[in-house]
């Protein structure tokens, strides 16, 4: 065996202290180290300040950096030259992301029941609204967004929820790295006003939308919160233009009742995995 080369062989040995040190495993340890950087405030990172960080040169950091961004593990933010987390990332948590959902199925189902209108659940993904699930009533007609939708947070009443859950400064970082597209002459696309509006759905607890995504499109989403209170995900129902004064009370209703019942279950699932 020589300098940092390991085999455990059928004992099963641990490795020598100090195994893990050569020039192969410094290379992993960086673009680790890069990772956990980027995580944290890769908006604010030039590649020469990566590099001064986990302690190698430009070229040496920019192998890094390029090699994390081809395989999906980072990507660039062109407004700012800095970086963020890109969807590979997303992906290494999946089991855990089904798992959720499944937690939330049940809810979703019956609201969608209740309501007579399609369900949404929608978590954050790569700084952007991202709905896992949509169900619908019996016999209706397709409406809204489709599972696998991803941006327009601010436009959409169940990417309002996420960003005021998340706070101001993050959604500084929003506005920054991904701008405040109008979809409809409704979208909101005022710093000063979205912030504002985040403010309220913080106080009231539900967000909604009225065709600021899409014409003819309305709706109202409550946040899927842990134990701890932190925003998980948010929970939502669509309807049209026409029918939102007539129904729009009811909906609130609706989704706040499903919002409490979907929190209730992410607080009981670590209870029964233990069996406590």
């Amino acid at each position: 065996m020589t300098g940092a080369e390991y085999s455990g062989g059928e004992s099963g040995n641990l490795p020598a202290e100090g195994a893990y040190t050569g020039p192969k495993f410094k290379s992993v340890r960086r673009a680790l180290r890069i990772l956990d950087l980027v995580s944290q405030r890769g908006d604010q990172l030039t590649a020469k300040e990566l590099a001064h960080e986990v302690g190698t040169s430009l070229s040496g950091c920019y192998y890094l950096l390029n090699i994390l961004a081809d395989e999906g593990y980072i990507e660039k933010l062109p407004r700012c030259g800095g970086y963020k987390i890109g969807p590979t990332v997303s992906l290494l948590n999946e089991g855990y992301k089904s798992g959720f959902d499944a937690q939330i199925e049940p809810v979703l189902e019956e609201l969608a029941e209740r309501a007579q209108r399609h369900a949404y659940f929608a978590v954050l993904s790569d700084g952007e609204v991202t709905v896992t699930q949509v169900k619908a009533p019996r016999k209706s007609p397709p409406v809204g967004v489709v599972a696998g939708f991803h941006g327009g947070s601010h436009a959409l009443a169940l990417g309002k929820v996420l960003l005021a859950g998340m706070g101001a400064e993050y959604v500084e970082e929003y506005i920054d790295n991904y701008g405040l597209e109008a979809f409809t002459p409704r979208t909101i696309i005022q710093p000063t006003q979205l912030h504002s509006h985040l403010n309220k759905v913080r106080m009231v607890g539900v967000a909604t939308d009225f065709e600021e995504f899409a014409q003819n499109l309305c709706c109202v989403a409550a946040p899927v919160r842990s134990k701890s209170g932190m925003v998980k995900g948010a929970i939502g129902l669509s309807t049209t233009a026409r029918r939102i004064r007539n129904e729009g009370k009811q909906l609130v209703e609706m989704v706040q009742w499903a919002s409490r019942e979907a929190s209730a279950l992410l607080e009981e699932a670590p209870r029964r995995r233990y069996g406590t």
